[in-house]
């Protein structure tokens, strides 16, 4: 009797595992059980969905601002007093669900997200988000107002300038009826419209009539990248096929016209300058990879992408292949390798021209077309392995070991004195330790060592350390710290002008701590601490003439200390309030010695900076009437340039922010 229940259990088990990878030609479920030797009586019982009521809310409201001095004070926050309303809906009835939610702050700030699902067949997401940017208007000093060899002409005056962020993400997925393949498609869409100021140097273009100018730039760029993709399950693999088209477009701001001063080489000419080029690409991508349930996981990725600059007739054909095996043999024990192959090749025309208007020389402008020589592009092909081996010797106690090798090969590289080839070597060690309950350590230790280095920015040798605690002591509260540093050193800088200059060197130091204390059931406390210090020491070529001059290991170093706390409070069960204050204090400073760069006044002075901000904010939510809330945002921002320096844009500045809504809920 025993023995029947059990095969009666596992006849049934076994047919719904059947049943959950059978194919669409396969026998229906009433087929498949009759032959499993079950009787009608033994079918289970279908299952009701239970029907869930539609959520939704509604708010209305008015937005309050208030800004004095720098809008940097709040960079992204638009400085109008306008409206605001938003709200949600959720909706589930089998077979469908509804997601939807959306905040209005102002035309250039807001917010919006729909989810729409039909079973497994159809699941979309559109989500949405404009923004709007404060952008700076920089004031030049004129350090010689009596030299006519250097003059600064500001065309923008007063100008507040400003860059609203469009960006559309668009997600659809369809998938075959009983059987595992999906169709996809995925829309990403940025538009960007505004002005921002625009910074030249024109005049002549020499050093016996060189004119700084700030002007007016309007901008509508729009960035559209479309793809449509093929994926399924095929057995004991997954695979999948994407095809993928971008795009750039410039629909105003592509150019400025300005005016060049004759010169000893040239005459009068009106020229473009500062173009924004129009680009596009596409990219057919295959992937194909075995079961991840597997001791052996295999994976291949395959990608062909092409990229055209449609202005100046540039582009590039890029190859890049992966492969990828995942071995564990044993539960504790794993391994897992890559190699990447990625060939870049990259055609430009030889030639370049600039169309505009040059005077005749009696002082009447023709049009005039000039052409340049342009050097080839860098082409280059990179191969990249790397190996990583993962232990747990033990319950809580996880050892990590990685090691990676990356092979640059360039061609044309001698016409921009880079080198012809970098080799990159680097080891990683990390453990994770949970050495009591409540209480766990995670320390990592990077190497890496580069032979042949391209650019200057790039170290012969870099290392760098991590750690991290996170303590539980009780259930209220959590404590974490993190600790980080980092140090690389160049011994050998390449300045096509003089080999004198040799070093660089730069270190990393951060700190940050975090506390949440749950001080009583309806009151909760978090405060944390940030430190960031990065200091370089560089040898710099200036010249002087036509003679490089070397400042040897001049320093650079900027700091950031970072102080917050916060509370939530509930002092009855209809209301909530939420409090913030966060303090900001930084300050960077970079140090010539040249004599050259010290007087009549010393180009430290304009990029010593030195910055406090206090930022505070409060908000709360009542229960005024049943199903029905009165909110209350209140934001609050200063910054204080505290060296007020004669030779920088001041940034001092403050605002407020404070939004008044009424939200209503239904269910």
């Amino acid at each position: 009797m025993t023995n029947k229940i059990y095969m009666k259990i596992f006849l049934l088990t076994l047919s719904f595992i059947i049943a959950g990878r059978t194919y669409a030609q396969d026998m229906d479920d009433l087929k498949m059980l009759e032959e499993l030797g079950i009787t009608q009586e033994e079918k289970p019982v279908q299952y009701r969905h239970t029907e869930i009521k539609p959520e939704g809310a509604l708010y209305l409201g008015y937005r309050f601002t208030d800004f004095s001095g720098s809008k940097k004070a709040f960079e992204y926050e638009h400085p109008d007093n306008v409206p605001v309303f938003g709200g949600r809906l959720e909706a589930y009835k089998y077979n469908i669900r509804l997601h939807a939610d959306f905040d209005v702050h102002s035309k250039e700030d807001l917010q919006g997200d729909v989810n729409l699902a039909y079973g497994e067949l159809l699941v979309g997401r559109w989500m949405h988000s404009t923004s709007f940017h404060n952008l700076d208007n920089i004031r030049l000093a004129d350090l010689d107002t009596a030299s006519s060899l250097f003059s600064i002409d500001a065309r923008d005056g007063a100008v507040e300038y400003g860059m609203t962020t469009r960006i559309n993400n668009v997600a659809l997925r369809l998938k075959a009826p009983d059987f595992p393949a999906h169709a996809f498609f995925r829309l990403f869409y940025v538009n960007r419209e505004g002005d921002f100021q625009q910074r030249s140097l024109l005049g002549s273009g020499f050093f016996q009539n060189m004119k700084r100018v700030t002007q007016v730039r309007d901008m509508d760029w729009d960035t559209e990248k479309y793809e449509f993709g093929l994926n399924s399950h095929l057995g004991h693999a997954e695979a999948e096929f994407s095809h993928v088209e971008k795009k750039f477009e410039v629909r105003k701001g592509d150019e400025l016209i300005d005016r060049y001063e004759a010169s000893a080489f040239r005459s009068r000419r009106d020229l473009p300058h500062n173009r924004v080029s129009e680009l596009e690409g596409s990219s057919n991508t295959l992937k194909v990879h075995s079961n991840y349930n597997e001791r052996v996981v295999a994976s291949a990725t395959v990608s062909i992408k092409e990229r055209n600059n449609e202005d100046s007739g540039a582009s590039a054909d890029i190859l890049y292949g992966a492969g990828t095996l995942q071995w564990t043999p044993l539960s504790r024990l794993s391994f897992f390798m890559k190699y990447t192959h990625t060939d870049v090749d990259v055609d430009n025309p030889s030639t370049a021209s600039i169309s505009g208007m040059v005077d005749d020389g009696s002082g009447n402008f023709v049009p005039g077309t000039f052409t340049f020589t342009v050097k080839p592009s860098i082409s280059k092909t990179t191969d990249a392995f790397s190996l990583t081996g993962r232990y747990s010797p033990e319950r809580g106690v996880t050892l990590k070991a990685k090691y990676s090798f990356e092979n640059i090969e360039r061609e044309n590289a001698d016409d921009w004195d880079l080198q012809d080839a970098t080799k990159k070597h680097a080891m990683q060690l990390s453990t994770d330790l949970r050495m009591v309950k409540g209480l766990n350590f995670n320390a990592k230790y990077i190497h890496k060592a580069v032979v042949d280095p391209s650019y200057n920015i790039e170290p012969d040798n870099l290392d760098e350390g991590s750690t991290s605690v996170t303590w539980t002591p009780s259930p209220g509260i959590n404590l974490l710290a993190i600790y980080r540093i980092a140090g690389d050193k160049r011994n050998d800088l390449n300045f096509s002008e003089t080999e004198s200059a040799k070093d660089r060197s730069a270190r990393t130091d951060s700190l940050m701590g975090s506390g949440a204390f749950q001080l009583m059931r309806n009151l909760s406390l978090t405060t944390s601490y940030a430190y960031s210090r990065y200091r370089i020491k560089q040898d710099i070529v200036y010249f002087t003439g036509n003679d490089p001059l070397v400042d040897d290991s001049i320093p650079y170093e900027d700091t950031a200390h970072v102080y917050s706390a916060s509370v939530n409070y509930i002092p009855v069960e209809k209301a909530n309030v939420f409090g913030l204050v966060a303090y900001t204090k930084s300050a960077g400073e970079f140090s010539p010695r040249s004599a050259d760069l010290l007087d009549p006044v010393s180009a430290a002075s304009f990029s010593r900076q030195k910055f406090t901000e206090t930022y505070y904010q409060v908000s709360t939510d009542y229960q005024c009437m049943k199903n029905v809330s009165c909110d209350v945002g209140f934001k609050y921002n200063k910054i204080d340039d505290t060296l007020d320096n004669i030779h920088d844009s001041s940034l001092d500045g403050h605002a407020y922010v404070i939004i008044v809504s009424v939200k209503k809920k239904w269910d």
